[in-house]
């Protein structure tokens, strides 16, 4: 049976989901590496977004393209690093 995890940011979440909810990136067997970079891609996202300003809507389209380019990358290392049986499907 294979394992499928969605990654998609959200709010102060990890960006790794199951189907019963978030997944905490440190019950993950995945290097330090990987889990660091997957919540500064999320922190990332909040920026664009603008989180702290309460804008909620991304107006740096570049930047928002490269976001998405970083998160495809990081979502196939993902899958590379939890190894067989498992499925990862990237939902920027």
């Amino acid at each position: 049976m294979t394992t499928v995890y969605r990654v998609f940011p959200d709010y102060s979440a990890d960006p790794v989901w199951a189907v019963d909810g978030m997944v905490d990136l440190d019950e993950l067997p995945i290097t330090d590496d990987l889990r660091d970079r997957l919540r500064a891609w999320n922190a990332e996202w909040e920026e664009l977004v603008g989180v702290r300003t309460g804008r909620f809507r991304i107006i740096d389209k570049d930047g928002h393209r490269r976001w998405k380019q970083s998160g495809r990358y990081l979502a196939r290392n993902l899958e590379r690093e939890l190894g067989p049986g498992v499925e990862i499907q990237y939902q920027p």
